[in-house]
C-alpha cells in the first residue's frame, strides 16, 4: 500500500533512516574504544579485529536472509526482530566478561543488523509513490558513508564521558524508541507468496564468507607471501575458493536464490559493484584513524577522533551538494570526477 500523506511518508522514513544509520555506525563507532578494549581484555591486535570481522560477517549472511523471511512474514515483524536483536547483541557485549563473548555479542548484532537495511529498502520501495523513492533510497543508502565518517567522532566523544561499555549501552534506548514507534508505523503489508528459503545456498555461503574471513584475518602483513602457505591460513583460503562453484551451482538451480546470478550479468552492476567496493574499503579505513593516531601521535581516543572534523564537515556540506549535481548533471559525469 502506498503512503501518499506526506507527512506519514517523513515520519516513516525518519523510523527506517534511524534504523539504518544506527547499525552502520556500530561498525565505526567501535575504533575510537579499540585501544580500551585492547586494555580490559589483553588481547593482541589480531584477535581485535575479529570485532569488526564478526560484525561484518554475520551482517552479509543476516541480509539475504531478512530480505527473503520479510517476503513471507511481512516487512514489519521483520524489521522490529532485526532491532530487537540488535539491541540484545548490544546488551550483550556492554556486559560481556570476556572478549568471547563481546564477539558472540557483536555476531548477534552483525545478525540483526543485516536485515535492517534490506527491509527498510523494501519498505520503502513497497509504499513510497514511483517519483519519491529514488530520493528516499539515496537517503538511505548515504546512512553508511554518513556512519563511516561521524561514527568515530561520536565514538571519541562518548569516551570522554564515559567507558567504552556505554557505546554499546545506548543502541538501547534508540532501539526501544524505533520498536515502539516503528511498529505503529510500519505498514501491515500481507506477505507476498511463499517461495522457500535456499537453506544450502545460504550456509554455503556463511562457510564461504566464514573461511575467507577466517584466512584473510590470519595473514601476516610482514611476510604475506610466507603466511599464505601457513597451515593456519592456506586451508581456509582454498575452502574458500573450493565453495564458490558449489555456491554458483545451489544458486543457478534454487527456486529462491539467495543471490540472483543473472543480476550480475549487466555490465552497469558489474560497474557498481566495483564503485561499491572501492567505496567500502575507504570508509572501513576511516573508522582505524583513531587508533592510528592514538598509536603514532600519542594522543587520547577522544582527541584523536576530533581529528576527523574535517572530514566530516566535508561530507555535511559535499552531500547535498553532489545531490543537486546528480539532479542536474546526472550519474555519468559526477561519478567521472568524484
Amino acid at each position: 500500500m502506498l503512503a501518499t500523506n506526506h507527512a506519514a511518508r517523513n515520519r516513516l522514513l525518519a523510523v527506517l533512516f534511524t534504523g539504518v544509520l544506527m547499525g552502520a555506525l556500530d561498525i565505526a563507532i567501535v575504533g575510537p574504544a579499540l585501544p580500551a578494549i585492547q586494555a580490559h581484555f589483553g588481547v593482541e591486535d589480531r584477535s581485535l579485529a575479529w570485532i569488526f570481522s564478526v560484525y561484518v560477517l554475520f551482517n552479509l549472511v543476516g541480509t539475504p536472509l531478512w530480505a527473503r523471511l520479510s517476503d513471507s512474514f511481512g516487512r514489519r515483524s521483520i524489521y522490529v526482530l532485526d532491532v530487537l536483536l540488535f539491541a540484545v547483541g548490544s546488551l550483550i557485549v556492554a556486559l560481556a566478561p570476556s572478549f568471547a563473548v563481546v564477539l558472540a555479542g557483536r555476531a548477534v548484532q552483525g545478525l540483526g543488523s543485516g536485515g535492517i537495511f534490506p527491509v527498510a529498502s523494501a519498505v520503502i520501495g513497497d509504499t513510497f509513490p514511483a517519483e519519491k523513492r529514488g530520493s528516499a533510497l539515496g537517503l538511505i543508502g548515504a546512512v553508511f558513508g554518513i556512519a563511516f565518517i561521524i561514527g568515530p567522532l561520536i565514538g571519541g566523544l562518548v569516551l570522554t564521558v564515559a567507558s567504552w561499555s556505554w557505546l554499546f549501552v545506548i543502541n538501547l534506548p534508540i532501539a526501544a524508541g524505533i520498536i515502539v514507534v516503528g511498529w505503529g508505523l510500519l505498514p501491515r503489508r500481507q506477505p507476498v507468496a511463499h517461495v522457500p528459503l535456499d537453506w544450502a545456498g545460504m550456509l554455503v555461503l556463511t562457510g564461504l564468507l566464514a573461511a575467507l574471513a577466517y584466512g584473510v584475518n590470519r595473514l601476516d602483513t610482514n611476510d604475506v607471501p610466507g603466511s599464505l602457505v601457513s597451515p593456519a591460513v592456506w586451508p581456509f583460503l582454498v575452502a574458500a575458493v573450493a565453495l564458490i562453484p558449489l555456491f554458483l551451482r545451489l544458486e543457478s538451480r534454487a527456486r529462491g536464490p539467495v543471490l540472483r546470478l543473472e543480476l550480475y550479468r549487466s555490465r552497469q552492476m558489474l560497474l557498481v559493484i566495483v564503485l561499491a567496493a572501492i567505496a567500502g574499503v575507504i570508509e572501513a579505513g576511516i573508522a582505524f584513524i583513531p587508533q592510528l593516531a592514538v598509536g603514532a601521535f600519542r594522543v587520547t581516543a577522544a582527541s584523536a577522533s576530533l581529528m576527523l572534523l574535517p572530514l566530516v564537515i566535508g561530507v555535511v556540506v559535499g552531500s547535498p551538494t553532489v545531490g543537486r549535481l546528480l539532479d542536474r548533471y546526472g550519474s555519468r559525469w559526477v561519478i567521472l570526477i568524484g
